[in-house]
């Protein structure tokens, strides 16, 4: 018979020690799963808004029916909400990104800043280099559409295609230094913005677009 007397049972308010390499495991575990859920809140003072899920699967899913092939090369820039799903349908795909939170989750991901235009150093290895560039500059103005309009136009492969999701109102801009025309396709946010958003591009890119 077995003396419960002798059984000691830990009370709530004891603390339970671990391990130190468990602790440490459990330590790394915590600060990863906490610098990853900061890294997908928006910074409203970086003009960020992120895709809602739906926007961020059809996006992914247009990119690989454009996409003819291994060597197809994306480059994303100032939005990086789409490049999880992206990254992990295609392989050579490049996030450039002026807050630094997402320059963690890949080799791929490069600093850059859009008002230095095409004199950012971080983009001189990837002059004419991608097939597909999408883009979603930060602010609504001319002087964020045509430095940005330099920069993509300086990275893509000629005859490469664009994709520009932005407010309508920068339509004339998006035509002037980008000759992007609108498309159907309506880009949509997790919050709702008081502008209402577009989608414009240099190729056909509605006939690659497929309703979730």
């Amino acid at each position: 018979m077995n003396d419960d007397k002798n059984l000691e049972i830990p009370s709530d308010d004891e603390e339970i020690c671990l391990p130190s390499d468990t602790l440490k495991i459990l330590q790394e575990f915590l600060a990863e799963k906490s610098s990853l859920e900061q890294s997908q809140e928006e910074n409203w003072q970086l003009s960020q808004f992120w895709y809602d899920e739906e926007t961020i699967s059809i996006l992914a899913n247009a990119c690989k029916e454009i996409s003819s092939g291994k060597d197809f090369r994306i480059g994303l820039f100032s939005c990086p909400s789409l490049y999880g799903e992206i990254s992990r349908a295609l392989p050579n795909v490049y996030l450039f990104e002026y807050d630094e939170r997402f320059l963690r989750q890949s080799k791929n991901c490069i600093f850059y800043d859009y008002t230095k235009g095409t004199a950012n150093e971080t983009l001189k290895d990837f002059l004419n280099f991608f097939d597909l560039v999408i883009a979603d500059p930060p602010f609504l103005s001319e002087e964020c559409i045509s430095k940005t309009a330099d920069i993509l136009q300086s990275a893509l492969k000629q005859g490469g295609k664009i994709v520009l999701c932005s407010g309508r109102v920068v339509s004339q801009w998006a035509e002037k230094f980008l000759q992007v025309t609108p498309c159907n396709f309506q880009p949509k946010h997790k919050r709702n913005l008081g502008n209402e958003f577009a989608s414009f591009a240099n190729f056909n890119f509605d006939h690659f677009i497929r309703k979730q």
